[in-house]
């Protein structure tokens, strides 16, 4: 009985120190799969839902599988007008390529309107990349599951630089199942405030701790403001995306 009593008193002493931890690790956890934006819209733009069928084949999922613009931001590293723009050029292309369905991930081809290392052209591919499962020689090659499922050259880019302006790139998406192909613009000379030379100055002093802290939080204010518009107007400001059917 003495033994029974001693090894009750035991769990009981290990339960009171134990059971303050639990509220500690559980928000720890939470802490450590959730990121706390300061900026909203990073949170705020509705995911993109893909049929995935390798993910469904190896028995992974039998469900759309959501790809959200918060994981492009953790990806690229930042959110901005490139970034958003890339997200903005995918959605619009998927609409356009699969009309009231599901787009079907790593089952589209994707042309790049530079070589990887032009412009941002590579930043944007990163984006591209992520939501359709297209990847470049880098990629999945599809291996004993054969070639419906290789994601290898997908995203092909060109070969050297075309000192193309950016506002008069094209992104030519493509499904490989029936061949239709979908051609995307994007006008950032429209994007508002307008780029500047002095924000571009005020950027550097930031980033090389010389601003003032009234400086850091206007040009702050100014980035995530030109991200904000992108998603506000993608689908309502003229000649701002430009989408063409090419077949």
């Amino acid at each position: 009985m003495k033994k029974c009593k001693h090894r009750s008193l035991w769990v009981a002493f290990l339960l009171t120190m134990l059971l303050p931890l639990i509220p500690v690790f559980a928000s720890a956890e939470t802490k450590a799969t959730e990121t706390n934006w300061l900026v909203d819209t990073i949170d705020k733009v509705p995911p993109i839902l893909m049929k995935e069928p390798f993910l469904e084949l190896l028995g992974q999922t039998n469900q759309p599988v959501p790809y959200t613009y918060n994981d492009s931001v953790k990806i690229a590293g930042h959110s901005c007008g490139a970034v958003a723009g890339a997200w903005i050029i995918t959605r619009k292309a998927l609409e356009s390529l699969y009309p009231g369905t599901l787009p079907v991930r790593g089952q589209i081809k994707v042309t790049m309107p530079g070589s990887e290392d032009e412009w941002y052209v590579g930043v944007f591919a990163e984006v591209i990349s992520y939501i359709t499962g297209a990847a470049p020689k880098t990629g999945f090659p599809g291996a004993e599951f054969g070639q419906a499922y290789n994601r290898r050259n997908l995203i092909t880019y060109k070969e050297k630089p075309t000192d193309t302006p950016p506002a008069k790139m094209v992104w030519i998406f493509e499904r490989k199942d029936n061949g239709a192909k979908v051609a995307i613009r994007y006008d950032l000379s429209k994007i508002m405030p307008p780029q500047a030379s002095e924000q571009t100055e005020t950027g550097a002093k930031v980033a090389r701790g010389q601003a003032t802290p009234q400086e850091a939080k206007k040009w702050r204010e100014y980035w995530n403001a030109r991200v904000k518009f992108v998603f506000d107007h993608a689908d309502t400001l003229p000649g701002f995306f430009t989408v063409e059917a090419l077949r």
